[in-house]
């Protein structure tokens, strides 16, 4: 007798509702991102993204042996998109500009201090093609913001962004004893592994065109009542 397959399969085969829902910002693991067009204007950057992913190659010389190897992207999102499982669960989608990384240290180079600078007046994975796959899980991001180039603007350097409200107790003794500005934030790698539950349904909370309050805090105690 076969096994029955898990209510996650079942789900995901009968495919989402023919709606999405389409945002301009989205919060997930500390980080707020936004679609490039959102971002226009703001003096903070929040669309950049990144992530690495693990694909099987096989070894130069020897078609036998296969080597998992990892690589990272680097891209820019230009939409945010929530797909309904007929409301059973929710799946939210970054699409995104990726910077062509097919070709070792062509337009994705890393130098010999750990600075990574792309370029992206080259890119792929577009969707022009039905092959390409421009589209990834919210939860797999990672922010990065792009700081241009002094010399050749038409490349900036990746800088990995520290996610809010995440902080690492674990270390908190050594942080106080050797750094007199306090907590250290955790910064999460881009290794880190991603699991999707589709049954849990809960979706992070979402700010689609609604800013932040800014408080004065001398402002605040003036106008108080004692």
């Amino acid at each position: 007798m076969e096994e029955e397959a898990p209510d996650e399969i079942k789900i995901l085969a009968k495919g989402p509702a023919m709606f999405a829902h389409k945002y301009s910002s989205y919060s997930i693991n500390g980080f707020n991102f936004h679609t490039i067009s959102y971002d226009v204007g703001r003096p903070i950057q929040n669309s950049g993204v990144a992530l690495v992913a693990e694909s099987s190659i096989f070894d130069s010389g020897n078609n036998d042996n296969i080597i998992i190897g990892s690589k990272a992207y680097y891209g820019i999102i230009t939409e945010i998109l929530e797909l309904n499982y007929h409301h059973k669960g929710n799946v939210v989608l970054f699409k995104c500009d990726w910077v062509d990384n097919s070709v070792q240290n062509k337009w994705v180079k890393t130098d010999q201090f750990g600075t990574t600078t792309v370029n992206f007046r080259h890119l792929f994975n577009t969707g022009e093609k039905i092959s390409d796959e421009p589209f990834i899980l919210a939860s797999q991001a990672v922010q990065v913001y792009y700081v241009p180039e002094a010399i050749d603007t038409e490349w900036v350097a990746a800088v990995q962004s520290v996610p809010r409200d995440v902080f690492d107790f674990d270390n908190l003794e050594d942080e106080h004893i050797n750094n007199d500005n306090g907590l250290v934030v955790y910064l999460p790698s881009l290794n880190g592994n991603v699991t999707v539950d589709i049954l849990n349904g809960v979706v992070p909370s979402v700010r689609t065109y609604i800013d932040g309050i800014v408080v004065d805090r001398k402002k605040s105690r003036k106008g108080s009542k004692k």
